[in-house]
This record gives structure tokens, sequence and C-alpha cells, in this order.
């Protein structure tokens, strides 16, 4: 107003300067300047005080102090520009993604940091949290410790120790079937139903998945036997047993003695690898059987490497004087016995007269390689993926029940029995426990992934909201397969599916499974998570158990010795429990287990099916687990802040 305000002014009259009234015009003045100055303060402050609030506001994230609360953690981060110094190495070595592997092998540990804000009372703290990757170029070359190494049990892979019946494990790492949740109502009221429906195209795609994750093969096309073996039998409206086409753009090509003998000199030499040689001298009352059952094989072992060698050395023809060397390797069961892998006879003067090996495939054929007395003394110059990766992971100390852990997790992919390769590896990743100052303790694995012929399986650790931990794929796909095709961990599969000749009977029946042959006593393994349908006596199985899966699976185990404790119908199983052990019961020629499943009431070939994985996550643990996934693989990607590298020989 007083800007505003016009001030009366008087005519005044020519006087002198000095008798002027200059008090009414000066006093307007400042008062104008007083008022516009309390005004200009006035706004000023209004202006600092929003700037300050916006400051303030953490909601969005866009304020002074986030900002700088994350230039603080950005500053905390290794820098990526760094150089790295390497244990042993110039601490010019530049970082890179690929290091060149060699016959000797590699193993790299690597620390990372990363910045974790966390909570005490009102008040935040900025703290490190430390985990360590450690990859691995696997050794193609036997180390040298391989003999101090544990021996491959891949009965300790799928088994679970857990009694038919328990409760299990009360940890957070036993799966659970059951779990209560209990959460706060908001205003204690119970939230009204969401009405959300399936649209009929979602209904249909989910039952297009559901049918192409349990389809299974196609019948073979004709009655041929091998044919048969090789794909499961089709079953007609009466009831019957028929033949049906096969697959388009597949074709039956048929082995030539040729291909037999190949196949037999290339014997899954794994199993030599920790062989134990041993040589028998013929002497008076002395039999090939008898021979070969005094070492420790079964008369049925015995009976197929006579036959076996029968074309070339007939065991009738056996002289006293003459030598049986055996190659021999530990057998599946906890017994302590051996068994032969490969026989040889020898004549006067070091003759080589015949040899058996045992095919990948179970049985025995001619080979051309002979046993060898030296071959116990001479050291293997290749070495199996179980031997390279147990003997790299022990060099970075990495405890032996985390080793059986990644071990058990890639064995549904992997074949650890097999040669390694230039190019395998595997990449570890481990949080550190909270507070250690041990320089090597690791905590849970968080991420493995393995790679074998150039290609790479990878796993992420994921906790569901039931409680169970488990790794998956970068899809959410369990790492566990849903069924196992060999129940018999160490077995040799002896018969296949299909058509075939009874071995008791002599008459073409068919073969509604594929037997399993191992020593007496070696446990069977349920093939899934399951309901016991059926135990006891049941013709000419022998004694049979029959188990009931989810989405009309089932699986039957026959011949059996005798049943694990517990085991009766209604008792639920897991993936892995013993359920039995390996007997002759019913119509059988010897110890095995003759193992089928079932699709639906139907037959199928347990070799052939397409077998699902165990669990895959939809919806929000779906979204749940890739975020999880995501942050593992940033964690990855992070610099190290110490790097150490060694060889794995060494």
């Amino acid at each position: 107003m007083i800007f505003l305000g016009e001030t009366s002014k008087k005519k005044h009259e020519l006087l002198p300067v000095y008798l002027c009234d200059a008090d009414e015009d000066g006093a307007s003045h400042r008062l104008k300047w007083l008022a516009g100055t309390c005004l200009a303060g006035m706004v000023g402050i209004c202006l600092i005080g929003i700037a300050v609030y916006a400051s303030m506001s953490m909601s969005d994230g866009q304020g002074m102090v986030s900002s700088i609360k994350r230039a603080s953690l950005a500053a905390l981060r290794p820098m990526r520009t760094a150089t790295l110094a390497r244990d042993g190495q110039s601490p010019t070595v530049e970082k890179a993604d690929r290091i060149q592997l060699t016959a000797a092998g590699f193993t790299s540990r690597d620390v990372i940091h990363d910045t974790v804000v966390e909570h005490h009372s009102a008040r935040e703290y900025i703290t490190i949290k430390p985990y360590v990757r450690i990859v691995a170029g696997l050794a193609t070359a036997q180390p040298d410790d391989a003999d101090q190494l544990p021996p491959f049990n891949p009965f300790k892979l799928y088994s679970d120790s857990t009694p038919i019946g328990s409760d299990g494990d009360d940890s957070a790492e036993a799966p659970q079937a059951v779990s209560i949740s209990v959460a706060d109502l908001a205003n204690g009221v119970i939230p009204e139903e969401d009405r959300v429906e399936l649209s009929p195209d979602d209904v249909n795609q989910l039952v297009a998945e559901a049918a192409e994750n349990f389809a299974y093969a196609d019948a073979p096309a004709s009655g041929d036997v091998i044919g048969s073996i090789l794909q499961p039998a089709a079953y007609r409206a009466d009831g019957g047993v028929g033949p049906s086409p096969l697959a388009p753009n597949i074709t039956v090509i048929h082995k030539t003695a040729e291909d037999q003998d190949a196949d037999a000199d290339e014997l899954d030499s794994d199993l030599l690898d920790g062989s134990e040689t041993k040589v028998v001298k013929v002497g008076r009352g002395d039999t090939l059987m008898s021979i070969i059952t005094k070492v420790g094989a079964e008369s049925t072992d015995a009976k197929a490497i006579i036959d076996a060698m029968e074309p070339v050395f007939s065991a009738q023809n056996l002289k006293l004087g003459q030598e049986v060397r055996f190659n021999l390797i530990p057998a599946p069961s906890d017994t302590g016995e051996m068994e032969p892998v490969r026989v040889s006879v020898f004549g006067p003067g070091d003759t080589h007269i015949a040899t058996v090996m045992r095919t990948s495939h179970g049985d025995y054929a001619i080979s051309k390689q002979p046993t060898e007395i030296a071959a116990n003394a001479q050291r293997p110059q290749r070495a199996t993926l179980y031997t390279s990766f147990y003997h790299a992971a022990v060099s970075q100390h990495i405890p032996p029940e985390t080793i059986l852990k990644l071990l058990r997790v890639h064995s549904y992919d992997v074949d650890f029995k097999r040669k390694a390769q230039p190019g395998d590896s595997f990449d570890v990743f481990f949080d550190v426990p909270d507070g250690s100052e041990d320089r090597d303790a690791l905590g849970e694995v968080l991420y493995t992934s393995m790679t074998v012929d150039e290609q790479t399986r990878s796993f992420y650790r994921f906790r569901t909201p039931d409680g169970l931990v488990d790794y998956y794929d970068g899809q959410g796909n369990s790492a566990k397969k849903f069924l196992m095709r060999n129940p018999v961990k160490g077995g040799r599969y002896t018969s296949g599916f299909g058509p075939r000749m009874h071995p008791l009977l002599g008459v073409v029946r068919m073969h509604t499974g594929v037997d399993w042959a191992a020593p007496e006593g070696t446990p069977i393994l349920a093939g899934a998570d399951g309901i016991v349908e059926a135990v006891g006596r049941q013709g000419g199985y022998g004694n049979y158990i029959r188990l009931r899966h989810p989405n009309g699976f089932a699986t039957g185990y026959g011949h059996l010795s005798r049943y694990a404790d517990g085991l009766e119908p209604g008792v639920s199983v897991k993936q892995g429990q013993v359920i039995g052990y390996v007997g002759s019961s019913g119509l059988s020629t010897g110890p095995h287990c003759h193992y089928e499943i079932l699709v639906n009431n139907q037959f199928v070939n347990p070799m052939t099916i397409q077998v699902p994985r165990g669990l895959q996550l939809t919806g929000r643990q779906l979204a749940e687990f890739q975020k999880e996934r995501k942050r593992i693989d940033e964690l990855r990607q992070m610099d190290p802040v110490t790097s150490r590298v060694a060889q794995a020989t060494q």
C-alpha cells in the first residue's frame, strides 16, 4: 500500500533550499525501502525452505541427501579401471573375461565386495558384503594326488538318506511338502476374492505346455526287436501290444560285426582308471567259471563272460598253467566286493589267447586289448571330469560337503565318469559368512555352472515361499529331473524295453521295462517323489514295489531281495530315498532290478521317454527368481578386489 499509495504534494513557493520541509518526503521513501527489504527477505526465506524440503525428499530418490548417499556408495565400489594385482604375478596383469586353458588346468579365486546399507534402530550404516567367485579350467592330465581323492560313488549323488516315513531334516535346506505362513491382515479384514479367471486361450496354452512337457517318444515301426528296445511299444485298443510307425525323419541303422568289435574296444575306460589288476594261474580242478567267481564276480557275470569268449576261446580248452588276468573295480554295493570289467586268458610264454571287456551297455564283448600286468602300476594319462573337478575344488579349499552339493546339482546333466576335454570348466559363486575372518571361508553356493563339450549349464540358488531351497536354470527349471532313468546307481543295463525271448519261459513276451544288473543287496532308489501304491509279492516280478507320481506317472521295481524299513502302501517317498534292495526273486536268472515306467497306466520305455524337470517356477515365484538371478549376475560381473590364480595340479 505504501508503494501504491500517492503522497499528497503541496505546492511550495520558491524558497531557499534550507527553508524547504524535507521531513515529509524523506519519511515515505524510508518506509518504502524498509517494506521492500522485508518483502524480499520473506520471499527468499520461502524459496530456501522449499529448496531444503525438496532436497530432503527420499520418496523418489532424487533429493540432495539421496544423491550424496549414492555418491558415497559409488565411491566405495572398486574402480573398473583399476589394475588388479594377482598373487605371484606382475601387478601389470590386466583382467580378461577368458583365460587360456592348459592341460594342467588352473583355478582362479576372486574376492568381490558389495556395499550394503544396514538399518540399526533409526540409523543407517554402510557395510561391505564380501563374495567369492571361483573359476576353474579343468585339467585334462591326471593330477599327481589322484589316488588321494575320494573314489567316485554315483550312489551318493542321487541317494537320499532320509528314512522312509520320517519327516526328514528340519533345516531350511530340507524339502518341505507343507509350510505355514502367518501374516497380519490390514484392519483385521479378509480381502475379497480377486475374481481373476483364466481365458480359454490361457487354458489352452497351459494344456499345450503340459502336453509338451510330458510327451514321450512314439513306438517303433516294425516288429524288429532292436527297434522295440529303443522305443516304447504302442498299446492297441483291444489291450494287445503291437508296433506303431517310427517318428518322421528317423532311420534305424543296424550295427555290423566291425561296429560291435569297435564298441568292445571303446569300453568306458573310466572304469579302468581306478581298477585293480589280478592274475590267477590255472591249477588242478579249476574251471573258467570257478576262477571268475573266485575273484568276486557274480555267477551271472561269469556266465556272460564265458559266453562272450566262446567264439574265440572255449572254457573247455582251459589248461593247467595258463593265466587268467582281470581288471577289477569296486562293486556298486557297499559290501566291498570287486567285479571284473576286463578278463584275458594267456597261454605259455605270455601268449595272448582271448579278452572280453564290458561295454558301455553293461554286457561283455570280444576285445583286442588284453589285460597287462603292469597296467595297475601305470598312471592313466587322461583325467575324468570327476577327478579334475574334485581336484580343482580341493585346491581352492572348498569343503567336501560343498563339493558333493555341486556334483549333485550337475549330476542330472553331466556324466562325471567321462574324460575331461580341453575347454571344460566350472564357475561357482559363494557368499561369505558374516563376521568371518577366515580368508578361505565360504558360505552358501549362490550360482554354479559347468561347461562340458562347449555347452554351459548354469543354476542359481533360490528359496521359494514354502522354505524349499533348490537350484534353477535361467528359465526357472529345477536342476533335478522329474524321473530318474536308472534307480540302481552303478548298475549295468542288461535288457531293454520291448518284445523279447523270455530267458526262462522260452517264449516271446513283452518286456515292460528295463533291467539293471547289480550285486545282490545293492540299494534301489525311488525314481521320483511319490506315494507307495503296492508292496509285496507279485507273480513273476517276485518282490515288487509300485510308486504313484503326479500327473499320471507311476514306476515299478521288481525282483527285489527285500524292502526298506517302513515301506508300506500310502507312505510318501522322495526321489533318491532307498526303497528296496536288488535281488533275484520271481522269474529271474540273476540279481537285477526290473524298472518300469507307466504313463496313464501304459508302459513306456524308461530310456527314451522325455523326462521333464522336477519343478518349474511360475507366476510370482518366477518373477522373484528372475530378480534374484539378476542380482547374482550383477554381483558376478563386479570387478574383484583381490584375485588368486594357480594351476590346479600344483
